[in-house]
């Protein structure tokens, strides 16, 4: 359809305003008249096919400086027989049997141009005369005149109820033909996102808050190889941003992102890996979050290209040099020179489920050890472990608790080898480790983020590293409370295993001595770290 078949019409009378001068007061910076005509503008409306119908000088006056069409009377209102008497006639001249016209409020600027042109090619197809919107909310109404003391206080039944919303209709141009007052087949057009409307002072406000908000991408991957870390952590500092609109984008390999992502209200885009910086970039975000491992140069550039900001998360590779910022906390050594990076555990987080958990109070018996070697446990250490440790831990009257993650493909295996072992419990892709961290006085672990969390809740533990990258991690040493065995090693690795535990068992000031080295962290505090430089980077953000 030709811009010149597409005319707006723009109600705006200072009579009928939700507050004094509403239409005329700059709401985050630009006026609601001037964003009516502006968005006029960008639905491809030309000025001679924009008119404005208002009552107030000033608006005409408004209307005037963007050389747009403008009726104007002093005496206006919405009723019939002005309507009748002055406007019909108005309306009439000014539109064609062949156009389509959108009768646009100034009280709803985050109508969105791409949700008009939805509706205008449903109008299209309907063959209707006019298209209205509404939208379906679901209330409990309250009668106390005809509820029992249960409904009262208990009573749920819900009602669906048909709002009608004032933010734009749509006619064709044949609904001036007829008379004013005959009826018109109207599509009834339902929106699922809500359209907001101003009516008040805290309308407003909520409005000049929702306009101003940047939007945030933030990228993860996740699945049985790679494991949760990067959703958790995503969804961690996606909780504390509440003053801007977060998404979260995935590619199609990263099926543990969207299962997580299931039981969250995010908007979730999952695309090739080919296809997902533009797919980004097409979602104009303010910002990007990396929590991807190592990215590329082709991650990075064609956001710096366009002004938009990038922090990305335990990042060795090349794009983890080009971005704005990177946070490397599992790394207290530094491994390459870049002043855009950020190194070592100061900036670690913990996950919100250790929010409300209690760190422990030293006892001097050990009553539960627990086993935990992440998503995948490649060299199945849980069941290696497991074995070297259980008659000891028999002997000893200590409890096993073991955690194995989504990837751990031995798990129904595992569970068959315990089966009637006394005070071995089995917990597979838990949510809440922090419960069972709890429980237990020592650990044997893997050497990634579990080794933070378990000196955030004073655990002294033996770690593991499973490959050459997490032997990189250098947080979990003697003088933070571990004892760290390093790489795995087939050979030495029972011997180590048993020794070690053997001394923690049995030399209660030694283990004190760890105890009291987890003691001076606590990582509650990082994640407002890592917020403020959030902030930061979009209050610089670069005009595109």
């Amino acid at each position: 359809m030709k811009n010149d078949n597409f005319k707006a019409i723009i109600p705006a009378l200072k009579k009928n305003v939700a507050f004094q001068d509403d239409l005329v007061k700059k709401l985050s910076g630009i006026t609601l008249i001037q964003r009516a005509i502006n968005k006029a503008y960008d639905l491809g409306i030309e000025a001679k096919n924009i008119f404005l119908m208002t009552d107030s000088e000033e608006i005409r006056v408004i209307g005037d400086r963007n050389n747009i069409n403008t009726f104007w009377d002093s005496n206006l209102v919405w009723e019939k027989k002005i309507y009748a008497d002055k406007l019909w006639s108005y309306l009439q001249n000014i539109t064609d049997p062949s156009d389509y016209i959108i009768f646009l409020s100034p009280y709803a600027p985050l109508l969105s141009v791409s949700t008009i042109n939805l509706a205008l090619s449903d109008l299209i197809k309907s063959k209707k005369i006019a298209l209205k919107p509404f939208k379906e909310v679901t209330r409990h109404l309250y009668d106390g005149a005809n509820q029992s003391g249960f409904d009262t206080l208990f009573g749920d039944k819900q009602e669906i109820h048909k709002i009608e919303l004032k933010s734009f209709s749509l006619l064709t141009g044949n609904y001036f033909i007829n008379d004013f007052e005959d009826q018109v087949g109207i599509l009834e057009w339902p929106i699922k996102n809500d359209i907001f409307e101003i009516e008040s002072h805290k309308d407003w406000w909520v409005c000049e808050k929702l306009i101003d908000r940047k939007k945030i991408i933030f990228r993860v991957v996740g699945n049985q190889t790679i494991g949760m870390g990067h959703i958790y952590r995503a969804l961690s500092l996606a909780h504390e941003i509440t003053n801007h609109e977060v998404l979260f984008v995935c590619d199609i390999q990263s099926d543990s992102v969207v299962n997580a992502m299931n039981n969250y209200n995010y908007w979730l885009g999952i695309y090739d890996s080919s296809k997902i910086v533009q797919s980004m970039i097409d979602l104009k975000p303010d910002l990007v979050i990396n929590d991807i491992l190592s990215s590329d140069e082709s991650d990075i550039l064609p956001f710096k290209r366009i002004g938009v900001k990038t922090i990305n998360f335990e990042d060795l590779g090349p794009g983890g040099r080009l971005s704005d910022l990177t946070i490397n906390e599992l790394y207290d050594v530094p491994l390459y020179n870049s002043e855009n990076t950020l190194w070592g555990h100061d900036y670690f987080f913990i996950r919100d489920e250790f929010n409300s958990a209690r760190p422990h109070i030293f006892e001097n018996n050990i009553k539960k050890i627990m086993l935990s070697f992440g998503g995948t446990d490649q060299h199945n250490l849980t069941y290696k472990v497991y074995e070297i440790i259980r008659k000891l831990c028999a002997e000893n009257k200590i409890d096993i608790h073991i955690v194995t993650g989504p990837g751990y493909k031995n798990h129904k295996i595992l569970q068959k080898q315990i089966k009637g072992d006394t005070g071995v419990f089995l917990t597979q892709a838990t949510g809440v480790i922090s419960n069972i961290m709890e429980k237990c006085q020592l650990a044997i672990v893997s050497n990634g983020r579990t080794v933070y969390e378990l000196a955030h809740m004073n655990i002294p533990s033996i770690v593991i590293s499973q490959h050459e990258r997490e032997a990189e991690h250098t947080f979990a040493l003697e003088e933070n409370g571990f004892l760290n065995i390093g790489l795995y090693r087939k050979a030495s690795f029972n011997n180590l295993i048993e020794k070690n535990l053997l001394k923690l068992i049995n030399n209660k000031n030694f283990r004190h001595k760890l105890f009291l080295n987890t003691m001076k962290y606590s990582f509650q505090a990082n994640k407002q770290k890592v917020l403020n430089s959030i902030d930061q980077l979009l209050m610089t953000k670069e005009v595109k």
